[in-house]
């Protein structure tokens, strides 16, 4: 990859997105080495995806360039019936609405967590970025991508979607990888 191909896929123009789109990177915005923890994403349509954050407001609408320009090391995955990816992203965005309703209502609902003790299924005691992508294909598709451990990760969602027959890899960059089985 040249570095003007380099800067063109940081700014997120080179990745046509489809609705349920799925992106993970290897890479985050908490000062841990890359390969340790990542982040995720769902794509709503073309230029948006949902994302779940740590700061706040935790669930998040944000152009796909927010996610491309801070995390260039990453994966994305599509599904392979395009009825999937309209439901999952539909379920993402509601989620995204309903918990900018229970703001203006004064209740951050759900609170970003990595808690253990809540129930992956459990979409508003707590959330984080992989969680809402497990969230919306689980309840928007009726799919449940499998969880190893605890956390559902980033890392879980390469490992699961890159040998799921139900999904196509779309891009990974050269130098995306994790370093361990989180």
């Amino acid at each position: 990859m040249s570095s003007n191909d380099h800067t063109q896929y940081r700014a997120g123009t080179s990745i046509g997105l489809l609705p349920g789109d799925i992106l993970t990177a290897c890479d985050n915005e908490l000062n841990v080495p890359t390969g340790y923890l990542g982040h995720s994403a769902i794509a709503v349509d073309e230029r948006h995806i949902v994302e779940a954050v740590i700061s706040y407001p935790y669930i998040q609408l944000a152009s796909k360039e927010s996610f491309f320009s801070p995390h260039p090391l990453c994966a994305v995955y599509r599904p392979k019936d395009p009825s999937w990816g309209t439901a999952a992203a539909r379920c993402a965005y509601d989620y995204f609405l309903k918990s900018r309703e229970h703001l203006q209502k004064g209740t951050v609902l759900p609170p970003f967590s990595f808690d253990l003790n809540v129930a992956l299924d459990d979409p508003w005691t707590s959330v984080y970025c992989s969680k809402l992508v497990w969230l919306s294909y689980h309840f928007g598709v009726g799919y449940t991508l499998p969880n190893d451990f605890g956390l559902f990760t980033p890392e879980d969602l390469d490992y699961n979607l890159s040998r799921d027959p139900n999904f196509i890899l779309v891009y990974k960059h050269p130098g995306f990888q994790f370093l361990i089985d989180s």
